[in-house]
């Protein structure tokens, strides 16, 4: 497990890019340019913000979750817990973005999807050989 300070650290680290959408969004709702443009500069910042902190490994807030599931429950657990919430809520997601692709004929939504589980699929490969070390170490220890 991490100490308290590296994990936190880590999460700090991981808020820093949300953080800064939100603030880039602020400063743009302030800033005396054309309407539109500005509006699409603030909504789009909005959503990076959202979107990075989706419980999902390896956006932002998957990663934040674990870091704090790793000090309630151990990293074996939490990493086996993040790659199922992360099933979970991938399906959830494909299911609503296809009825949205549906009635809205955006693709941009598909090649989110696609992206989405082609993150899912390289962590997976990650957590594999995580659990593996995982293992490993119990048998010595054990």
């Amino acid at each position: 497990m991490y100490k308290d300070g590296k994990s936190s650290t880590k999460i700090i680290t991981y808020l820093a890019g949300p953080i800064m959408n939100l603030c880039m969004a602020v400063i743009f709702v302030c800033v005396p340019i054309v309407d539109e443009i500005r509006m699409k500069i603030v909504y789009t910042n909005l959503l990076l913000a959202i979107f990075n902190l989706m419980p999902i490994m390896p956006l932002d807030g998957g990663k934040i979750l674990k870091e704090i599931l790793v000090k309630k429950v151990g990293n074996k657990k939490a990493t086996i817990f993040m790659s199922q919430l992360t099933q979970v809520i991938l399906v959830a997601i494909t299911l609503l973005y296809s009825i949205a692709i549906l009635h809205m004929r955006n693709f941009a939504l598909f090649l989110l999807i696609i992206y989405l589980w082609y993150l899912k699929h390289v962590e997976d490969r990650k957590i594999k050989s995580m659990i593996r070390a995982y293992e490993v170490l119990e048998s010595k220890g054990g």
